[in-house]
């Protein structure tokens, strides 16, 4: 091929073609892939160029496919090739990082990686590129500070980074068809930040003047974000400037809808939805809440990336929060529960990696409503679903600050409870704000933050006590926590006369992620098994393993053997290779018993495991692509088996959701750190239960009361409190 192509101006016409307003989307996207292509052969010759292909290519990859996964990926490698003098490439890397950052709720990484796009432009004359890494640096302030990440001087720093983007923008020539562009980014990200920071003239001049910028480029489509964005100030403004707000993201909704942009629409819906319920006007509220349920699934199934799926599960949750909230009002409880159902799935969708795409379908239609849920629950057992928003992250004294600012970006804390029998059911407003049950941290205190006497009484008083009267005679509680309330101890929670929720006497406690995983039996079918019995195949496949040098557990392979010889199962111990044999004898035991180390990440649930043997761990996300049962029940007795990372708007994930989409339809875990010697007699009793024909809920109810009876010390909720039972499990005889 003729070598004179291979110059840096087949770099920057990818940028012409890129940014090119004239022609279709889809020529625009055939020429870039041209101009790779060519790249790619240049790259024969030079290697450079083939990091510039790397960079382009994830650029279409964000473009195109909404794969912000794959162009992070692609943006590192072109970073990673950059030579320390080629710092246009550098800089051009880290601003695509920073974007992607930005699709993936990323914020500390976008902001990090604006500012070194920043630095490694600065020295150049690019000020395209330098005016937009200044832009992205506003960006990220903005979006870190509505979700919680940062404080509220950082709103100074961002609208600074605007300023510089301007000032850099007013070198250029006025004919330039990029600037016109950019100074509407910076004159949107200066205006939110304005309205951050409750500066609502700035903010609204900065708004006029994008729409201004946009009406006289002809950007029809982006005039719609000044009116949204108008819109939220004259919302934030008080009651007398409703109207003008709601005329305003009318507007915003009618441009958005006209252009197809579903995402830019939904937000102007939503904060119509908040608008109207504060007005007054609940029925026009709901209305418009439920459309806004509607476009956010749209939007959701247009997102063809996990990564992605995993960033906007945030406005998911948040979109289906109003709903419920606002159906709750107006007393329509049936269409409340439904749409909290319908939140936990698709909070559990967004999770699961790629790979997945079967379980992802099963899950999808795996959904149950109010209806189903009564059909299946039996007259002497009561749900209580509870339902928590309008948490961030960080921590409580920042949210409690932060309220006022972020109105318009999270619905109100509120703790919600749907009590359940087989033919009624309320929705109970706790007047809970979800902060006031979190501990400090998030960490091995959590038990001694919950086990405190007080806590136990105030959390009982909340949570528990309003639902007396349809808790009373009951034989079975089954609780599904939410948000926060995951890390709860339910069973140790006591009334006025020190008695606990677990007593003798008292009613069986069950959790589940969702009354969907409880009462829906299609989601814990096994994936790619024949339909075979689950009374069928080996008893009892325990799996022990102590750990490494410096950090082993005492019993946990002599409980696995114990376990197994009891029930005439097979004990896998020791340094032995378990995975393998797990994934082909764990298929039709009808119990799984693991004892060992379990490691929790909470940035990343899905990548929580189980040590099995020396260098041999099992990830939550393997169980899910991987392992296929069909078994009774899996134990789980390892530490912090059970947490899972409590988010925004996510479900119960980590390893406990991991096996029951793999086909458990329970698993015993556990809440926090155990202590060996008490696990180990409490697992010996639960066994000796389950081998004599109990149910597992009944099993496990016993064991406990039979272990805080067993010795003084043993009394204390640390010990027996921590052993929870997740789903719908029914026994089986051992014998077959």
């Amino acid at each position: 091929m003729n070598k004179a192509p291979c110059t840096d101006d087949l770099i920057e016409a990818f940028y012409r073609a890129y940014n090119a307003t004239s022609g279709t989307y889809a020529d625009r996207l055939q020429k870039c892939r041209t101009i790779i292509d060519e790249l790619r052969t240049c790259a024969e010759d030079d290697v450079r160029f083939g990091s510039w292909c790397d960079l382009f290519d994830g650029i279409l990859a964000n473009e195109h496919d909404r794969d912000w996964g794959r162009g992070e990926r692609l943006f590192r490698a072109a970073l990673d090739a950059a030579s320390t003098d080629d710092r246009l490439l550098s800089g051009r890397a880290c601003l695509a990082l920073a974007v992607t950052y930005h699709n993936l709720d990323r914020w500390r990484e976008a902001l990090a990686f604006s500012r070194q796009a920043v630095a490694a432009l600065e020295s150049l004359d690019k000020p395209i590129d330098l005016a937009a890494a200044w832009i992205n640096v506003g960006i990220a302030y903005n979006s870190g500070y509505r979700y919680g990440i940062f404080d509220e001087p950082v709103l100074a720093e961002g609208i600074d980074a605007c300023y510089r983007a301007l000032d850099v923008l007013a070198t250029m020539d006025s004919a330039s068809v990029q600037r016109p562009g950019l100074e509407a980014s910076a004159m949107t990200t200066l205006g939110i930040l304005h309205n951050l920071a409750g500066q609502w003239e700035q903010a609204l001049d900065a708004f006029r003047r994008h729409l201004a910028i946009c009406q006289e480029a002809g950007y029809a489509c982006r005039s719609g974000v000044s009116y949204n964005n108008l819109g939220e100030v004259y919302a934030r403004m008080g009651s007398e400037y409703y109207d003008l707000a709601c005329d305003a993201l009318e507007q915003a909704r009618r441009i958005h809808s006209e252009c197809g942009d579903d995402f830019r629409t939904l937000e102007a819906v939503q904060i119509l939805a908040t608008i109207t319920a504060r007005a007054g006007d609940y029925e026009r509220a709901l209305a418009y809440a439920l459309e806004a349920v509607k476009l956010a699934e749209v939007v959701r199934v247009g997102i063809t990336s996990s990564e992605a799926r995993a960033g906007f599960s945030v406005t998911t949750a948040n979109v289906y929060a109003e709903a419920v909230l606002l159906a709750k009002r107006l007393d329509q409880t049936h269409l409340a529960f439904d749409l909290v159902e319908q939140s936990r799935s698709r909070a559990f969708l967004d999770s699961l990696a790629a790979g997945t795409s079967t379980v992802s379908r099963m899950v999808e239609a795996a959904t149950v409503d109010l209806h189903q849920v009564q059909q299946r629950l039996s007259p002497d057992a009561v749900l209580l679903e509870y339902f928590t928003c309008g948490v961030l992250e960080g921590s409580a004294s920042k949210q409690k600050a932060r309220s006022r600012s972020l109105q318009f970006y999270v619905p109100p804390l509120t703790t919600l409870l749907f009590v359940i029998t087989h033919d009624t059911i309320e929705a109970l407003d706790l007047g809970l704000s979800p902060l006031d049950v979190l501990p400090g941290r998030l960490d091995s205190a959590v038990e001694r933050h919950f086990l405190q006497p007080a806590i136990r009484l105030a959390l009982y008083r909340r949570l528990v006590y309003p639902a007396r009267h349809l808790l009373a005679g009951k034989r079975r509680i089954t609780i599904v926590p939410h948000g926060p309330l995951h890390y709860v101890p339910f069973g140790a929670l006591m009334d006025e006369d020190g008695q606990t929720l677990l007593h003798d006497g008292g009613p069986e406690l069950v959790y589940g992620p969702s009354a969907s995983v409880l009462f829906r039996d299609d989601l814990t079918s096994p994936l790619g098994l024949p339909d075979t019995p689950k009374d069928s195949g080996t008893p009892c496949l325990a799996i022990g393993y102590n750990g490494d040098a410096g950090n082993r557990l005492r019993f946990a392979e002599e409980e696995a053997e114990s376990i197994a010889a009891m029930l005439g199962g097979q004990a896998i111990t020791g340094s032995a290779d378990k995975r393998k044999r797990l994934f082909q004898q764990g298929r039709n035991a009808r119990y799984l018993h693991i004892s060992c180390h379990g490691d929790f990440d909470p940035d990343t649930p899905l990548a929580s495991s189980l040590h099995l043997a020396p260098g041999e761990f099992l990830t939550a996300q393997e169980v899910l692509d991987d392992l296929r049962l069909n078994c009774q029940l899996v134990t789980l007795s390892a530490c912090e088996s059970g947490l899972s990372r409590v988010r925004r708007g996510d479900e119960l994930m980590g390893l406990v959701r991991a096996f029951m989409v793999a086909g458990a339809p329970a698993v015993v875990a556990t809440l926090w750190r155990v202590d060996e010697r008490s696990t180990r007699l409490l697992m010996q009793k639960f066994y000796q239960e389950l081998a004599a024909g109990t149910e597992p809920a009944t099993a496990l109810h016993r064991s406990q009361l039979y272990l805080r009876t067993l010795d003084s010390r043993y009394t204390d909720p640390f010990y027996w409190a921590p052993f929870v039972l997740i789903g719908n499990a029914r026994q089986m005889s051992v014998d077959g």
